[in-house]
């Protein structure tokens, strides 16, 4: 399933309700439910977002998300991008840290992928879901699989790549990097990440984040 983007609602909606129920018919499904944070890098003290919700469904076949996320800017371009860590009893804190995820993917054996785009609307909110099934991963950072769904710890980062510019659109709403200076980008990701897409004028940073630890 490619990603959805423009933040439609329905669509987002609609997409999510049809996984809830694939992965419901199976055995051992599990949802959680929990409010977006900010990250440090927002200049804001971390902490729940009022007004915000995403859910998380993990099944033996896949995970499936959806988020409905506030407080972010009119107009501007974000992605929400899966981190899945199959292997976080490397990492030396819990949840893992993103510099620990991506310079100890083969350790972790994370999976880094393209989740859903969009466009933050007027007022300020997005509306977002997809589905990430079990085994190869389209766009993953990493030469590694998605092979144990049920038992991973997941980040849901929203990256935002500033003010819509319809010349790289695509690839804004396709990469990590598109419409982001190199400087605002953080140096331990890959290179597969830094060197995806078009570079801009931008402040590129990753202003909410969900965290499901593997015990969730």
């Amino acid at each position: 399933m490619r990603p959805i983007s423009f933040g439609i609602v329905i669509a987002a909606v609609a997409t999510f309700a049809l996984v809830a129920v694939t992965l419901a018919g199976t055995a051992h499904a599990e949802a959680i439910t929990k409010p977006m944070s900010w990250t440090q890098g927002s200049g804001m003290t971390p902490g729940p977002i009022e007004g915000t919700s995403v859910v998380l469904e993990k099944g033996p076949f896949g995970v499936a998300m959806a988020i409905r996320s506030s407080g972010l800017t009119a107009g501007d371009v974000v992605t929400v991008w899966w981190v899945a860590i199959q292997n976080p009893q490397v990492c030396s804190a819990v949840p893992c840290t993103p510099a620990e995820t991506m310079t100890a993917a083969s350790e972790s054996d994370s999976v880094v992928a393209l989740a859903a785009s969009g466009v933050v609307g007027e007022d300020g909110t997005i509306s977002l879901a997809s589905y990430l099934p079990k085994g190869e991963v389209e766009g993953n950072f990493f030469d590694t699989t998605l092979h144990s769904p049920e038992t991973a710890e997941y980040h849901l980062p929203i990256h935002n790549h500033g003010p819509l510019d319809p010349s790289i659109a695509e690839e804004m709403l396709t990469s990590f990097r598109a419409g982001c200076t190199d400087e605002s980008l953080p140096e331990y990701y890959p290179q597969t990440a830094l060197a995806d897409g078009v570079a801009g004028s931008f402040d590129c940073s990753t202003v909410q984040v969900a965290q499901f630890p593997a015990s969730e």
